[in-house]
């Protein structure tokens, strides 16, 4: 009989995610695809790399307070909305703010995550009027380089359509070695510390889950190979945006030992911010997913509950 976890990942690995289809917005910028989880509130949420809706809403659904609703977009380059609607940050900006008149919806409370930054942050500047606060996880703030340390393991892992099929099945037979090398591809933790962070994730069912809706998402990767690019182009031509402009509400959360998108990123941004209500959450030994991936990540997760409460 297999182990109880290998069956539970198996499950999960091998089951259509259990959200929405997508539909279709026409835009003056050409065609962008979004699916709407839940009812109430709106909320926005802008996806990272190799993303898309699918993975904005399997990654935080289950964080969401009652009575909101997520927006959730596939970037331009990403699974059902071309390139051409958007390829710059700034374009993609624009493409959002004309989502929002399509859905009529007069402003709302954006997440972005990872590279979601780069539109978020250019959302917040371009389009004022319509955001009601910000929260960035983990997000690109401005120029952004691929880690020098983790390239070549993100690469092996989750830069081709075989080497994330590979990832997706070893996931549920050798679930430690995967998530070893997801952690350790994407923080900078020591020997002792990554090992007990994969302790605390096999022994979680929801980081389980959470881990293996990713890598489900993920796996798809040929749709969303475009979009990823883009975002690694667009980011190494990025400036440092000039986030004194932003005023609204904002809540910035980052990980210390963030090796993907690095803590100066989050650092920069709060700092930098103008907005009179903000605050930060800076995860110690927290990695490119340490709000979902580590001991703080409960306190986090109900800080940004409470932050859309309190704007939304």
């Amino acid at each position: 009989m297999l182990n109880p976890i290998y069956q539970f990942l198996q499950s999960k690995l091998h089951s259509p995610l259990d959200i929405p289809k997508p539909q279709l917005a026409d835009l003056p910028m050409g065609k962008m695809e979004f699916a709407i989880y839940g009812e109430g509130i709106p909320v926005l949420f802008l996806h990272g790399g190799a993303g898309g809706y699918d993975q904005s809403i399997s990654l935080f659904k289950r964080y969401m307070p009652e009575g909101y609703q997520m927006i959730c977009p596939s970037r331009p380059g990403y699974l059902g909305t071309a390139l051409e609607t958007g390829q710059s940050k700034e374009a993609q900006a624009d493409v959002l703010a004309a989502l929002l008149d399509y859905l009529d919806i007069s402003s709302i409370i954006a997440v972005g995550i990872s590279a979601g930054g780069l539109s978020l942050y250019s959302l917040a500047l371009r389009h004022p009027e319509r955001i009601k606060g910000i929260i960035a996880i983990d997000a690109i703030a401005g120029e952004y380089l691929l880690p020098e340390q983790t390239g070549k393991i993100a690469q092996n892992m989750f830069l081709t359509d075989f080497s994330l099929w590979f990832t997706k099945e070893s996931l549920a037979y050798f679930p430690e070695t995967v998530i070893k090398n997801l952690i350790k591809s994407e923080g900078y933790l020591d020997q002792k510390k990554l090992d007990q962070r994969v302790k605390e994730i096999i022994e979680s069912k929801e980081q389980l889950e959470v881990i293996a809706e990713l890598i489900y998402s993920m796996s798809d990767y040929a749709p969303r190979q475009v979009g990823t690019l883009n975002d690694m182009k667009e980011g190494a031509n990025s400036n440092w945006n000039d986030l004194a402009k932003i005023n609204c509400p904002a809540l910035i959360i980052h990980g210390t030992h963030d090796a993907d998108v690095k803590f100066y990123h989050g650092v920069f941004a709060y700092e930098k911010l103008g907005s009179k209500q903000k605050s930060k959450i800076w995860i110690e030994y927290g990695t490119h997913y340490c709000f979902f991936f580590a001991k703080e990540a409960p306190n986090t997760q109900q800080k940004f509950r409470d932050f859309i409460i309190e704007y939304a």
